[in-house]
């Protein structure tokens, strides 16, 4: 299990993946820089919100998850997640 050793919202500087779902994000894309240690290995990781929710809704200490695995291990959910962030319901 690796140890997250830093978690801060970023501006991305160039276009980068999210690790957990794999999408592509272009230049300027808001999304949670993560600094993890794991074996001695250092590792940084861009976050999407889709996946930083998705992560506090569903995810249990302890849980692990590799590269795109959230998305293609739980693609309704994923997208479910996506649906009400970007599309939430007015409820006026």
């Amino acid at each position: 299990m690796s140890d997250i050793v830093s978690s801060k919202i970023v501006k991305t500087r160039k276009p980068c993946r999210c690790f957990f779902c794999a999408e592509l994000y272009p230049k300027g894309t808001t999304m949670r820089g993560t600094v993890s240690v794991d074996g001695g290995e250092i590792s940084y990781e861009h976050v999407c919100d889709v996946c930083d929710a998705y992560i506090r809704k569903y995810w249990h200490y302890g849980d692990e998850c590799g590269y795109g695995e959230i998305k293609e291990n739980d693609p309704e959910g994923w997208e479910e997640i996506k649906a009400s962030l970007y599309n939430p319901i007015d409820k006026s």
